[in-house]
């Protein structure tokens, strides 16, 4: 094919603009495709959240893993796995926001439309098979070695703290199924100090466990909230301790999940030539999976063998 004729294909194409914008949460759509929306909760109060007294998590996360259900969403049919997310980063004198909805496939293609503050933006990106840069992620839970290895990647450690931070970072992208969730919940069974935490509510009015991890002798707290029937990650939150008490640092919210059969913009043919909406917007680093896929047949043991 010729420049000229390449060129005319590719600006033949049109793409849509992002979806009519939707609140974060419908309760009578709450498995629907959502939308990112521009927040009106741009406050730059970022108190942390005050934990309830805590106690070892490992026979609460294993009671947990043996009596958790089904996530109303798991059923819905697609092969792109779809989840929103509202993300909260603090500094010194800033907030910012950034409120995502993102399509995962198992071939490491996407989409994802984001919504940035303090200065809106809608940022658009998509990724075709094996386009995007955070890879392998259906395979971080086929055992517990894997999921230790890639949520360490991912909270760029090889502490429980980091554990807890990679967990939520892998939650951004995949929702891992009932299976899944069941393993998850073992893996931090078996991961030394965290405490858990009952009745502790999220930024979006939902109630789940907190499961914490202390680390700089007792300054800096990583903190999950998951969901008391389901297991799913509800939040997560980096605090520091100041002489104010605690400060989040970074704040996530997990909102919707769900699947669909396609992206909100599909290219219109395969054997059309097309281009990225945009370069990608974060620079993740690859996943290199552990090769031992033995099953959880250890607690402590296997997390010690891990490090």
């Amino acid at each position: 094919m010729s420049t000229v004729a390449w060129l005319a294909a590719v600006t033949a194409v049109v793409i849509p603009p992002a979806p009519a914008l939707t609140r974060w949460a419908d309760p009578r759509a709450l498995c629907a495709v959502p939308n990112p929306i521009p927040t009106p909760t741009s406050s730059t109060q970022n108190g942390g959240i005050q934990l309830p007294p805590g106690r070892p998590a490992r026979p609460v996360l294993l009671g947990l893993a043996r009596r958790l259900g089904a996530d109303r969403c798991d059923a819905t049919p697609g092969r792109f796995a779809v989840v929103r997310h509202h993300l909260w980063r603090y500094g010194a004198s800033n907030t910012w926001q950034r409120d995502v909805v993102r399509w995962y496939a198992d071939d490491d293609s996407g989409a994802e439309l984001a919504i940035r503050s303090p200065r809106p933006q809608v940022a658009k990106d998509w990724w075709q098979p094996g386009g995007l840069r955070l890879q392998y992620l259906t395979k971080a839970y086929t055992s517990c070695e894997r999921l230790i290895s890639q949520a360490q990647m991912q909270g760029w450690g090889d502490d429980p703290a980091a554990l807890i931070e990679g967990v939520a970072a892998l939650g951004m992208w995949y929702s891992p199924n009932r299976q899944q969730r069941q393993l998850a919940a073992r893996v931090l069974a078996d991961t030394p100090g965290l405490t858990a935490h009952d009745t502790v509510a999220d930024r979006a009015g939902r109630v789940g466990i907190g499961i914490a991890a202390f680390s700089d002798q007792g300054r800096s707290r990583r903190l999950l909230i998951l969901d008391s029937t389901s297991g799913q990650i509800l939040a997560y939150e980096a605090a520091a301790l100041t002489t104010n008490g605690w400060r989040a640092q970074v704040y996530l919210l997990l909102l919707t999940r769900t699947h669909a059969a396609r992206r909100w913009w599909e290219p219109p043919a395969e054997d059309q030539p097309t281009e990225p909406l945009e370069g990608p917007l974060y620079a993740h680093a690859g996943i290199w999976p552990v090769q031992n896929d033995t099953s959880c047949t250890t607690d402590r043991t296997a997390w010690s063998a891990a490090q």
